[in-house]
């Protein structure tokens, strides 16, 4: 039985003061607009990240898939990330849903640079291709919760909109961001592009995103999220879960950072660990395991039998931290990975 959970920050439970949300939110028909819950959260998220409009959606991945679907018409290219979630972890959604194809760029530690991001707008070897979206995953998940510099995004903000081209942030973990760094939400998405943000990870509440962007987009994305069967209806329960998180937990996730910092610098002398310290930025640790990716899976299965959940992802060992981790929990785990790789590199 699982009891220190390092696997993702998609299995935090709602705790006491977000389940009196829940059975005391104010209910409606959503698909009619009539969920006040609902239209507070998109309310308060649209005037919190300075855009025109917000639209709530079951899952950050139809938010991200439903504004793909938008930006591009079948055909198009969308420069992204090579483990940009859209593409890499959302079983050929982009293919599927948009008829898009992906450009995909490498990122240092999952950040893509303005200047590789410009070279691969065109495409002089086939004049046919139109570049329609920039996709920037921030943080970036495969990166290890990596940042995206304000310099950098600006930078990349400037040279899609000299392009004619919108940027989406896929903004899943852009709480850790903002708290990590101190930034402006407000600077975190294009002037005219669009965001989306979740709440089922280290917010904690059970599910739900908000895609945000300018009016006119927002409603292009409604018609899109009808489409894919995302229309929800009294689903303010859910959104006054979203948005207790927001208010509640947002600042706490420095917490979830120091955990997984203090976790990282316990095991980054380890000779069978290989640990990027520098790329430990918020909630997110990957560790290289050195014996290779079949030490990494045997590892996850004996952590599994000391009560710890872990991931392997090939050769590396995935810890993820969130509100249901303690400081002492994760100091737990430091110690157990130790001992296992100690006994056996």
């Amino acid at each position: 039985m699982i009891t220190i959970e390092l696997r993702s920050d998609t299995f935090t439970l709602p705790g006491e003061g977000m389940r009196q949300a829940i059975q005391a939110a104010e209910v409606g028909n959503s698909g009619y607009g009539e969920d006040p819950s609902v239209n507070r959260l998109e309310t308060e998220m649209a005037e919190y990240f300075g855009v025109e409009a917000g639209a709530f959606m079951p899952s950050a991945t139809m938010a991200g898939q439903v504004a793909i679907r938008v930006w591009c018409q079948p055909g198009d290219t969308v420069v992204i990330e090579e483990f940009g979630h859209n593409h890499y972890f959302e079983m050929g959604s982009m293919e599927a849903i948009s008829g898009t194809q992906a450009c995909l760029l490498p990122g240092d530690r999952g950040i893509l640079a303005p200047d590789c991001i410009a070279a691969a707008i065109d495409q002089p070897e086939d004049p046919d291709v139109n570049t329609a979206l920039v996709v920037l995953e921030n943080t970036s998940n495969f990166g290890g919760g990596t940042i995206y510099p304000q310099d950098t995004l600006g930078d990349i903000f400037a040279l899609a909109e000299n392009r004619n081209l919108p940027v989406h942030v896929d903004g899943a973990r852009i709480w850790n961001a903002i708290v990590a760094s101190g930034c402006d939400p407000r600077r975190q998405i294009q002037p005219g592009g669009s965001m989306s943000v979740c709440f089922s990870k280290g917010l904690g509440a059970p599910m739900g995103a908000v895609l945000l962007g300018p009016a006119d987009f927002i409603r292009k994305a409604r018609q899109i999220q009808c489409l894919l069967g995302g229309v929800m209806r009294q689903v303010g329960f859910m959104a006054a879960a979203a948005l207790w998180g927001f208010q509640h937990n947002l600042q706490r996730l420095a917490e979830d950072h120091a955990n997984c910092l203090a976790m990282a610098r316990r095991l980054a002398g380890h000779p069978a660990l290989d640990i990027d310290l520098a790329g430990v930025q918020t909630n997110i640790l990957y560790c290289g395991v050195k014996a290779g990716p079949e030490r990494a899976s045997r590892l996850v299965e004996e952590l599994a039998q000391n009560g710890i959940g872990a991931l392997a992802v090939g050769p590396l060992l995935r810890l993820v931290t969130s509100l249901n981790v303690s400081a002492d929990d994760c100091e737990r785990a430091a110690e157990v990975i130790d001992h296992l790789l100690t006994q056996n590199p």
